[in-house]
């Protein structure tokens, strides 16, 4: 499979996976062979590019994070937790803890454990999607930092949940495609208090989840909100999701911008590894997130283009890439005569 953005689809190219609207509905089959309309309809609803399966990718293999089902399932929980969906607390408290056992295992069962792909997202839905990448995102930063399974769990809850104090702002606030006016960015820093006052009085969680709900928005170096906590003051779980919510927002198409390729956003995490981030989560971080997911377009320092097929932990810059032209494979890595080759771009 390769990634494509939506501008380079065409009629009769087949879909490499399942795409799910923001209530966890599959909107299109994998492997449905695509027609004019469904590539003006995944346009219209803002995604920026999806994976297609044809015969130069054949032999690439993407590693999802999350089965399908899964995904399926954890959009439609967000979904109904933040559009008021009627249902009893207790059951809802309950499929939750369930959805979290399962997000944990998929994440544990995946020995490379690493965030090597690019999100199929719909504008419309950001909300939705970006609460469950974070929490995935979170359990993958959550392992490779040491974290045990009754830790993962913990992390993982508060990940999903982590912006459910925004189901209490107007919509006008929350998508606004103009800077916001002074009071009303002081209402939407009160989101984080307003998550937690919401779980501390509707669901039993370990009192861990909803802190980390309280503090995702602090800044290690003091400067964040609400509470201005400081190092480590703020809670592990809030410092990891901290980093995976500023990732997967930035690579996030909003009302006030463009979404960014993974390797702008590595960039910002890096320049604020100190002040706005753990210094340590940012040192995993950068380990196991590619820079360069796998299936994606990339154009190389002597301007050849490629996509890549895989990515090395500790090694994110230097992927193995096939050439599109040629289909010869190079191992950025390892090959000596690739020494020179460096990658300067993503297409996206």
């Amino acid at each position: 499979m390769r990634y494509l953005p939506i501008e380079k689809l065409k009629d009769r190219m087949i879909l490499g996976q399942d795409i799910f609207d923001g209530e966890g509905r599959m909107l299109l089959a994998g492997n449905e062979e695509l027609n004019p309309d469904h590539i003006r309809n995944l346009k219209k609803m803002g995604f920026h590019g999806v994976y297609i399966k044809d015969d130069f990718s054949k032999d690439i293999e993407l590693n999802q994070l999350m089965k399908p089902k899964i995904r399926s399932r954890a959009l439609n929980m967000v979904h109904s937790l933040f559009t008021g969906t009627e249902e009893d607390e207790a059951a809802r408290e309950q499929r939750l803890m369930e959805l979290v056992v399962d997000v944990v295992e998929e994440v544990l069962s995946d020995g490379d454990i690493m965030y090597n792909m690019m999100d199929l997202k719909a504008y419309d839905d950001y909300t939705f999607y970006h609460s469950v990448n974070v929490a995935v995102l979170s359990a993958v930063i959550g392992v490779r930092y040491g974290m045990e399974e009754p830790e993962l769990r913990i992390l993982t809850m508060a990940a999903l949940l982590h912006d459910i104090g925004k189901k209490f702002l107007e919509d006008d606030i929350l998508n606004a495609k103009r800077p916001l006016r002074e009071e009303e960015r002081h209402i939407m820093l009160q989101h984080p208090k307003l998550g937690y006052e919401f779980l501390m009085k509707h669901y039993d969680f370990t009192p861990e989840v909803a802190t980390a709900v309280l503090e995702h928005h602090e800044c290690y170096n003091g400067e964040g909100y609400p509470m201005r906590k400081s190092g480590l003051e703020i809670s592990i779980f809030a410092r990891i999701i901290k980093l995976a919510d500023v990732f997967d927002a930035m690579t996030s198409k909003r009302p006030y911008r463009d979404m960014l390729p993974p390797s702008d956003a590595i960039e910002y995490i890096m320049a604020m590894c100190g002040s706005e981030f753990d210094p340590k989560l940012v040192e995993v971080f950068l380990k196991w997130v590619a820079v360069y997911p796998v299936g994606c377009e990339v154009v190389l320092s002597d301007e050849r283009r490629a996509v890549v097929t895989k990515n090395f932990p500790n090694f994110v810059l230097r992927p193995v890439v096939k050439l599109l032209e040629t289909g010869e494979i190079i191992n950025l890595n390892q090959d000596r005569n690739a020494r020179n080759i460096t990658i300067v771009r993503l297409v996206v």
